[in-house]
């Protein structure tokens, strides 16, 4: 709204009764008395009507000043509470996942089992974000009883550097397949248990500690992503601790081994949305007691679609390892009591998974429902302490009662085999109930 001000309603006025004068004062006509007056009458009224509108503008200008003052402290009020909660603007954020099973293994005691693993999620700035994740779950201790067991799963720092790079320092989940980064937390895994070769003993890593470097970027209708890191790198068992476990490389909470390091890649290519292909690679010169060096490589494969046929989705995962260590000779003076022992020490493994949920059918209960079947193997070297192959069927049926929250019951049929006891029968019962939160 423009403020009029006095004298320029002055002005108009007098140039209007200027013209009413002039048309009065024409030369064909006289101006009489009465039309005089009526003249003065008018500027009279104006000047009547310009004091009012000037004692009123200012009252106004001040009211409408006050009313935006007073919008705009709303404003700030409602984009305050608004910015307050929204997720990770905040300083901090926890979730994370619990879970609890039971394992029934041929051969083997049953067991009931339970973890809890807390994250927590810290942005420092738009561009620098902090993350760990604590794991505490049940172990049994030398004497027979149980004890709560805590590991790090991972701890780091991240910085957003460009849109195509990010960069990590600490410890993180290990960018070697897909398995151990992105699939393993319990309400994502859809069976109660790992994949051989990322178990218990097995030949890929779970994390490492170091610096590494990530992003992806499209090309075309394409898109590759990639990551790249320099670690502390696997510790080969040497048999001094657990001489069965000679020749194994061990992954994890490796802190302080020696100054030689691993340098890992991973670059996938998603050719299309829904597929995407991936490779590894890793090598480590393995600690400074021993000359000889590591080299793991591994093919990955992931797809997921959502059929209108089939009237649900499809999860297909896949992925194989390689592990190769230089040949030693293990105590070589015998007296750990297995040597002197040298064997080729090349191990491999993997898994195919396919899973299929039905999220289409209009029945409630059908659509909550999970199929799952996996193949899964691991292959040591015969001369090894531990020289056993591995392989297993697994079946399992899963119940989503949300996004985030599922029970799943699962029977395997596994055998192992070995030059000692042959082969061995460790079919197992499986049933496991997760929780993200």
């Amino acid at each position: 709204m423009r403020a009029v001000t006095t004298a320029g309603l002055l002005t108009l006025a007098l140039v209007g009764s200027t013209g009413l004068a002039q048309q009065a004062a024409a030369p064909d006509k006289y101006v009489t008395r009465e039309e005089h007056e009526k003249v003065l009458k008018e500027l009279e009224a104006i000047k009547a009507r310009l004091k009012v509108a000037e004692e009123k503008t200012p009252a106004a200008a001040k009211e409408t000043e006050q009313a935006l003052d007073e919008m705009d402290k709303e404003l700030k009020s409602v984009k305050s509470l608004a910015t307050s909660v929204l997720p990770g603007s905040t300083k901090q954020l926890l979730t994370g996942y619990a879970f609890a099973g039971y394992t029934d293994r041929k051969g083997e005691k049953s067991n009931f089992e339970a973890g809890f693993n807390p994250i927590l999620l810290w942005k420092l700035s738009d561009r620098l974000f902090f993350e760990g994740e604590l794991e505490l779950e049940l172990s049994r201790n030398a004497e027979g009883g149980g004890e709560t067991e805590v590991e790090l799963e991972y701890a780091n720092l991240s910085y957003i550097a460009s849109d195509y790079a990010t960069v990590q320092a600490g410890k993180f989940l290990a960018p070697f397949g897909t398995f151990a980064q992105r699939l393993h937390p319990a309400w994502i895994n859809k069976l109660p248990d790992f994949p051989l070769p990322f178990g218990h003993d097995g030949i890929a890593p779970n994390s490492e500690i170091g610096f590494q470097i990530s992003g992806g970027a499209p090309v075309g209708p394409t898109k590759f992503n990639y990551a790249a890191y320099v670690s502390n790198g696997p510790r080969l068992n040497t048999g001094m601790d657990e001489p069965e476990e000679a020749g194994m490389l061990h992954f994890d909470n490796n802190v302080d081994i020696s100054n030689n390091k691993a340098l890992g890649t991973r670059v996938g290519f998603l050719p299309i949305p829904q597929l995407e292909l991936g490779y590894s690679f890793q090598y480590a010169k393995i600690g400074e007691d021993v000359d000889a060096s590591a080299y793991l490589h591994g093919v990955d494969l992931g797809y997921v679609r959502d059929s209108q046929l089939l009237k649900g989705a499809l999860d297909l995962r896949g992925q194989w390892v390689w592990s190769t260590v230089d040949d030693l000779t293990y105590d070589p003076t015998g007296a750990l009591g297995f040597g002197p022992l040298s064997f080729d020490n090349k191990r491999d493994g993997g898994y195919v998974q396919l899973a299929y949920r039905p999220a289409k059918v209009n029945q409630p209960f059908i659509k909550n429902l999970e199929a799952v079947g996996r193949w899964d193997t691991l292959n040591r070297p015969d001369d090894a302490p531990m020289g056993v192959d591995e392989q297993r069927w697994t079946v399992g049926l899963n119940y989503w009662f949300s996004p985030s929250t599922v029970v799943k019951a699962a029977y395997q049929f596994g055998d192992r085999s070995d030059r000692m006891n042959g082969q061995q029968d460790v079919n197992a019962f499986l049933v496991q109930a997760a929780f993200g939160f």
